[in-house]
């Protein structure tokens, strides 16, 4: 029996030694071309703004953009590693402005260029919302992490 019991504990540590993660905790980044994603959104919601020319240090790691439901949602990793996302609707819901700011009170207004931006926070998470015409767009959702300053420069590259 100490033999089976001794043979079982050499496989055991034999799987556990090939198991083990490599030596590095990074993750390497996934770099998306979210080009064909942001071309049909502005197709079906002409006049709509969407980030124009985020700067090289700005790496694109999300794009998803989903016909039924009229959404588009555009993330990045910033220079100082944080994660921002743009996230539009061209359909009035409640439910998506919940959905994405986390259920987050709205915590007053935020001037970025001219443009008065209503501000959600919930923890550490700030969501910025604003309407043009139809469509409701939100810079930091839930998930974000990014700073108020990464969220203005994000505003400040929305164009039609």
């Amino acid at each position: 029996m100490v033999r089976s019991l001794g043979i079982v504990l050499l496989i055991v540590l034999f799987v556990w030694f090939l198991a083990r993660p490599p030596h590095s905790d990074e993750k390497k980044i996934r770099i998306v071309d979210a080009t064909s994603d942001v071309q049909a959104f502005t197709a079906t919601v002409p006049g709509v703004v969407v980030p124009r020319s985020m700067p090289s240090s700005w790496k694109q790691t999300v794009s998803r953009y989903e016909p039924d439901a009229g959404e588009l949602r555009l993330g990045w990793v910033t220079p100082a590693d944080h994660y921002a996302e743009y996230a539009a609707t061209s359909r009035s819901s409640r439910a998506f402005l919940s959905d994405i700011t986390g259920g987050a009170p709205e915590a007053g207004t935020v001037d970025i260029e001219g443009t008065s931006w209503a501000q959600y926070r919930k923890e550490d998470a700030i969501s910025l919302v604003h309407v043009f015409g139809t469509t409701t767009v939100v810079l930091g959702t839930v998930r974000d992490t990014a700073t108020i300053e990464e969220l203005r420069l994000l505003a400040g590259r929305l164009a039609s």
